[in-house]
């Protein structure tokens, strides 16, 4: 079933039903009421999008991206709710969750108080929000960046911000109270052009990028061999090939270095292919993509760095190390 990617598909209207059973004896069939359920049901087909519990908070997509440009103006006061626009919608066919992205249109927020020699390139922030209909995710709203220049985004580390919240009335109340760490997104900012600089001057020889980008975004080679000309065989061979030919544009567009992976990752992960070995979706890749440029930006500054080590370590689990061969 192909996903939902515009906006107007993800903001159809939803309500709450109760819920019955249906119960065979001997006098004949009766439909019998299920006190604390109900169901969440989209309005426009009728499709029952999941059975929750009657403490359940239902908050509908158009109410959740409400709620979003809120916390685009509380986490960046400087900006003027103008400035933030719909950038992206993504869901399951089924609709039972969506992610939507607000980005900033701007660049007011490009990191102009950094020196020249240490500004990364042009990267804009963007506020995800989360819901879903099926209690399967929270409702959250995650703070990104992406790279302008080709919309390749990366979500932030829990440890820097992030808002989420059950779907429980006891937890989402008429309104949500936004509580940012100020300091703590500033240091974050800062810090993110060091996190790029470091990636620049740490040298990755081509031949180790795809092993690298499978380790970073947790892609696992098939557990049983894959019969010749089989449909499985085809996927994996175009996943492979499109992780090689990601690996030859940015080492040829940024050299051989670990800025050129961690922009082959997040190209990935924001435009993951349709493929039955990428077994996450675009949001839960970018999440791998932030946490990797947090943690390897760190390691790889260390005195007694060493990239082999580094790789053997990640691959350790089983991430193919002769992918896109």
């Amino acid at each position: 079933m192909p996903r939902l990617t515009d906006l107007n598909d993800v903001l159809f209207p939803v309500n709450a039903h109760p819920v019955f059973v249906s119960i065979k004896g001997p006098s004949g069939e009766r439909r019998v009421a299920v006190p604390d359920k109900k169901a969440i049901v989209n309005c426009k087909t009728d499709r029952v999008l999941g059975i929750v519990s009657r403490d359940y908070r239902l908050v509908t997509n158009r109410e959740a991206l409400n709620w979003a440009h809120e916390c685009c103006r509380t986490v960046f006061p400087e900006t003027q709710p103008s400035e933030w626009k719909v950038k992206a919608a993504d869901a399951p066919g089924t609709g039972g969750h969506c992610f939507i992205d607000l980005a900033h249109n701007s660049t007011a927020l490009d990191f102009k108080d950094l020196p020249a020699r240490d500004r990364p390139e042009v990267y804009g922030p963007f506020i995800r929000v989360t819901n879903s209909y099926n209690r399967v995710r929270a409702l959250a709203f995650d703070i990104g960046f992406y790279r302008k220049v080709c919309t390749n985004g990366l979500i932030l580390p829990d440890s820097i911000i992030q808002f989420k919240f059950t779907h429980l009335r006891r937890d989402i109340g008429e309104t949500i109270e936004f509580e940012v760490a100020q300091e703590k997104l500033a240091k974050f900012k800062t810090s993110f052009g060091n996190f790029l600089g470091a990636l620049r001057g740490c040298v990755v020889p081509r031949n180790q990028f795809e092993r690298l980008l499978w380790a970073v975004l947790s892609l696992q080679e098939p557990d049983d061999e894959l019969e010749p000309e089989s449909r499985a065989a085809e996927e994996w061979d175009a996943l492979t090939a499109h992780v090689h030919e990601l690996s030859d544009r940015y080492a040829g567009e940024l050299g051989e270095n670990a800025y050129a992976v961690f922009n082959a990752v997040t190209d990935f992960a924001s435009h993951p292919p349709a493929n039955r070995f990428v077994g996450r979706e675009r949001h839960s890749l970018q999440r791998l993509a932030g946490s990797w440029l947090s943690e390897f930006s760190q390691e790889c500054r260390k005195s007694d760095f060493v990239l082999g080590d580094y790789l053997d370590k990640a691959t350790a689990n089983g991430t193919p190390e002769t992918a896109g061969r």
